[in-house]
């Protein structure tokens, strides 16, 4: 009796001892997975953010001059929706933090369409609504695209990118601020507008 408990209890232990080092290599596995991936999106993700401060410092001046028409025109082209690997187990990293990722292209391509509309609306030689849109939204993709690489290098130990000379950063912030302060003062002026008409009925 003594002998079959013993016996009992030694194949419980292997079993167990099985079942943790099968855990322990497939969690392993899952982690250089994730870290493989995580530094794959990072470089993926800094460079989103430097094109996206590209286009925000789009002032439409070629060296400095207009076109020969006299208007401003585009010099930075949009890096449109960022494209992530297919290769890689998405599944290994964290699953809210992989949903950002993951959604993140849709948005970018669902504001083109709205800049792209605003193209058509905008009042030349300055265009001025469709260069707002433009930096409205790359501003805050490029501090999305920041958000998600520092997420990522934080979570999986990877050493953030650093800017000696250049702060990207603060770059976009202070290009959103200027251009949510000129939306406001257009909205602003269109209730002025609206309030006038109304007031002379």
């Amino acid at each position: 009796m003594t002998e079959a408990i013993f016996g009992l209890i030694g194949v419980l232990m292997g079993s167990a001892i099985s079942l943790f080092q099968s855990y322990w290599a497939d969690n392993r596995i899952t982690r250089k997975s994730a870290r493989y991936l995580a530094i794959r999106v990072v470089c993926i993700l800094d460079k989103y953010l430097e094109d996206c401060t590209e286009v925000v410092k789009d002032d439409g001046l070629s060296f400095g001059q207009r076109s020969s028409e006299g208007y401003l025109e585009p010099q930075v082209k949009a890096p449109g929706a960022p494209v992530f690997p297919d290769d890689v187990d998405w599944k290994s990293i964290d699953h809210e933090l992989m949903y950002q990722i993951l959604s993140f292209p849709s948005q970018v391509e669902y504001a083109d369409r709205l800049i792209k509309g605003t193209r058509n609306f905008a009042d030349p030689p300055d265009f001025e609504d469709w260069f707002n849109e433009r930096k409205f939204h790359y501003s805050q993709f490029g501090l999305e695209a920041y958000r998600l690489s520092e997420e990522l290098c934080r979570k999986y130990s990877i050493q953030k990118k650093i800017y000696n000379n250049w702060d990207p950063v603060a770059d976009l912030k202070s290009e959103l601020n200027k251009v949510m302060e000129r939306r406001q003062r257009r909205i602003q002026s269109h209730s002025n507008f609206v309030k006038k008409i109304l007031g002379n009925k």
